[in-house]
């Protein structure tokens, strides 16, 4: 074994001393931050996240012992069990690895704390460190750091099914992953990413809820590579053949996850027409896009109906508004089928949805074409907006 690994075993090996030696954990820390330079910044932000916890309990604050053991192992055992296979076995493996030790590590400093608890927060914390091990550059500092943080955001006290039910999720999740990773819908990132959207929209607002986010998903998929090869011709076809990556899944999933952990928490109808609107935006707004890009019409910029190139930001054609309104539609369609909404719910789609993907285009028009927003931060913008004009909607019906 090389020295760099057993430091880091080392490193993980300390979450287990926690509930006894506290802040004081930072004194070996310190020791090998001296002995070997290459894991000095794991160390440092290892000592970070002890020292933040003392300072944290002068305040009204709380930042639990056993989140930050947790955030000890992803960079440590979980790296090095799982570095020698392929990114997508070796990103669950390494899941595998903090939920098997980050499990007993986190019991030690809270016996008290529920089960159910502890392993949906090292599948959390798991997820989140395979997601930031491979997007990040400084991942010595962004694992642990980020794994603690957003365990930390999931540490408050509400309602989970029982230890079976999230195992069966949690599998339920990876085999949808997988399943979109070998239909070459979505990269490594794009698959972790999903996992952990699924996980949590299931888990606070129930499976329904997802299946939503999951016909988007599928509709996505499927008409990006409708008409391709035309696309592609015009040079304005998706890259990497439409293989979609994590900003793509999180610049439209983030505003309907909040809506549905929302929802989880406060139990208020609001975030389910906030869900739902933001859902139907993001697919209307996709299938406006790819469907209308195929158009033999020339499109029209959205401000000002001036004829402009196939591709050109702002753009809107009527094939491309007709597709808006099917794929805003569509999710209306499935809420009513899945019982969960009546025929107010499915013309709040439809109308927030087809008002937010031409709130997307108007945008694109806008900042877009100023280089002020990216494509992804356009979506996010477009899906808030269809989110609160759902909101707004479902008041008002």
């Amino acid at each position: 074994m090389q020295r760099e690994d057993a430091l880091r075993l080392a490193m993980g090996a300390l979450a287990f001393l926690l509930p006894v030696t506290g802040v004081f954990t930072t004194l070996f820390l310190a020791i090998l931050y001296l002995i070997h330079k290459p894991t000095r910044m794991l160390s440092s932000s290892l000592m970070l996240l002890l020292v933040l916890r003392e300072v944290l309990t002068l305040t009204h604050l709380d930042l639990p012992m056993y989140v930050v053991a947790i955030s000890f192992i992803p960079p440590t055992v979980a790296h090095i069990v799982s570095k020698r296979f392929q990114q997508l076995s070796g990103s669950f493996i390494y899941i595998m690895a903090t939920v098997a030790i980050g499990y007993p590590a986190a019991y030690l400093s809270a016996p008290d704390l529920l089960q159910e608890r502890i392993l949906f927060l090292t599948i959390l914390g798991g997820l989140s460190g395979a997601f930031l091990q491979h997007v990040s550059r400084e991942m010595d500092f962004t694992v642990p750091f980020g794994t603690c943080m957003v365990m930390w955001l999931f540490s408050f006290e509400y309602p989970l099914p029982e230890l079976s039910r999230i195992l069966m999720i949690y599998i339920f999740a990876v085999l949808l992953g997988v399943g979109a990773y070998w239909a070459k819908a979505a990269d490594v990132d794009a698959v972790l990413s999903e996992v952990i959207i699924c996980i949590l929209v299931v888990l606070f607002a129930g499976l329904k809820w997802f299946l939503l986010l999951l016909c988007f998903y599928l509709l996505g998929g499927a008409f990006t590579r409708y008409g391709y090869s035309y696309k592609h011709s015009l040079g304005i076809a998706q890259e990497k053949c439409g293989v979609r990556g994590y900003k793509n899944v999180y610049s439209n999933s983030l505003v309907p996850l909040v809506a549905a952990l929302c929802y989880g928490i406060y139990s208020n109808d609001i975030f389910f027409y906030a869900f739902l609107g933001a859902v139907a935006t993001a697919n209307g707004d996709t299938l406006a896009s790819e469907i209308g890009e195929t158009s033999r019409s020339r499109p029209r910029m959205i401000t000002t109906m001036k004829p402009v190139d196939p591709g050109v930001d702002g753009g809107v054609t009527p094939l491309g508004e007709m597709a808006s309104l099917a794929g805003a539609g569509a999710i209306g369609a499935v809420a009513v089928a899945a019982g969960m909404t009546g025929l107010d719910g499915f013309l709040i789609a439809l109308t927030s949805g087809f008002l937010g993907s031409n709130f997307d285009s108007l945008m694109g028009a806008i900042f877009q074409r100023r280089g002020l927003l990216t494509n992804n931060g356009v979506n996010l913008v477009a899906t808030l907006f269809g989110g609160v004009a759902g909101a707004l909607m479902g008041v008002l019906i």
